[in-house]
């Protein structure tokens, strides 16, 4: 239990900071790379502004002139608003053309700005207009390689990427290890109450066997000098004394099973001969008010220990009884390739799902159950059974239309 218990917080804890971790490097990521492109953006509105002129001193002329220098930080290319080459500089001969394929069907006067890629380099262009007396007269195309910028943020978000799994596997296990240590007290003291629960009831067994055998003799030997009362007084103290020696009984049980010392006799059982055999007695004892059936497909067995097994059939029938006051109950066993199935449904008061979950806790009594009679370990004593086979067991219900507990035992 406790070993789960540290592995699920290590889990949570990992999960938590890698979320976390996540959420704080993604936007870090993105905010840098927002804050280059402003920056970038900021640099080609001003070389816009430096070049702006260049239309009116080219537009008129004779010969349109494309200069080109492969060592320019910056190149543009200005047109008319008829989308005609007015002037340009260059770094990246035929990038023109790509371009100019790219824009040739944006409206003159709409300013943008677009990433774009040609032959294994990334550009980032701004489109913007050109006014003459607030009328659109053209408009240039400025722009800059940042292929060093995009190699830089795309190394950086693998980088990213491989820290946060490292960070998240490092923290995972100092989780576990933390988890671990926080648990050593705990598990102390739980071990502890095992051992005195335990030891108690072993203890306890042997008074209360002297004080049962005590009143036997007292009702034998006295029988003829006590009065009505008090033979009813002694039938009473019988009664509390078995209940009593049942209770430590299953104590001494779940002790024993926490401590992993119950003794199981595994053998080959046939399983369906033995709920025909179950299912048979209740059906005899079962009231009238409630139709008791089963469904038990044929030639099932299982490797296991027969009388642990009618024990589980015995506690899950017997609460099926217990909360049911008229309906229904269904045993049925069925068997697939991968495990054996045993149900137990009632139409009885049912559960709430707030509920459900902590019916195989021991002790544990819903309201409606605190009315009847019961120890609240039945079903903990039944987990303990399926656990010492390998089992799964777990219950689905609705308030006021009945429980049904599943059973599957691997094959």
């Amino acid at each position: 239990m406790f070993h789960k218990t540290k592995k699920y917080l290590s889990y949570l804890y990992a999960t938590l900071y890698f979320l976390l971790f996540s959420l704080f490097i993604i936007v870090l990521y993105f905010s840098l790379v927002k804050l280059m492109e402003n920056q970038q953006i900021n640099e080609l509105e001003d070389f816009y502004g430096r070049q702006e002129h260049d239309f009116f001193e080219h537009v008129h002329a004779n010969t349109k002139t494309l200069s080109y220098d492969p060592n320019r930080n910056f190149f543009y290319y200005i047109y008319t608003k008829d989308h005609k080459f007015v002037h340009g500089d260059e770094s990246y001969k035929g990038l023109k053309n790509q371009i100019e394929k790219a824009f040739g069907n944006k409206k003159p006067s709409e300013e943008l700005v677009q990433h774009y890629e040609w032959q294994e380099e990334h550009f980032l262009l701004l489109k913007k207009p050109i006014f003459n007396d607030d009328t659109v007269v053209g408009y240039i195309i400025v722009g800059k390689s940042v292929t060093s910028q995009h190699h830089f943020f795309q190394m950086t978000k693998y980088l990213l990427i491989v820290l946060t799994c490292i960070s998240t596997v490092l923290i995972g296990l100092l989780a576990y290890y933390l988890a671990g240590k926080a648990m050593v007290p705990i598990q102390w003291s739980f071990d502890k109450q095992k051992k005195f629960v335990s030891d108690a009831s072993h203890e306890l067994r042997t008074p209360l066997s002297i004080f049962y055998s005590s009143l036997e003799i007292l009702e034998i030997e006295e029988a003829h000098q006590l009065r009505p009362f008090g033979k009813e007084l002694i039938a009473d103290l019988k009664d509390e004394a078995e209940t009593m020696k049942e209770l430590i009984d299953k104590l001494l049980f779940l002790a024993r099973h926490d401590q992993q010392q119950v003794p199981i006799q595994k053998e080959i059982i046939p399983l369906s001969t033995l709920l025909e055999k179950v299912s048979s007695k209740f059906q005899r004892i079962t009231p009238p008010e409630i139709q008791f059936s089963s469904e038990i497909q044929e030639n099932i067995e299982l490797l296991g220990d027969a009388s642990k097994i009618q024990e589980l059939l015995y506690i899950l029938l017997d609460n099926a009884i217990r909360y049911t006051n008229s309906g229904t109950i269904t045993l049925s066993l069925l068997k697939n390739k991968d495990y054996v199935k045993i149900t137990v449904a009632d139409s009885g008061i049912g559960m709430t799902e707030r509920e459900l979950p902590l019916v195989f806790e021991r002790f544990y009594r819903s309201d409606a159950a605190r009315q009847r009679n019961g120890t609240g370990l039945g079903l903990a004593i039944a987990k303990a059974i399926v656990e010492q086979h390998d089992g799964n067991i777990y219950g689905t219900s609705t308030v006021n239309k009945g429980t049904t507990i599943h059973i599957e035992f691997p094959i």
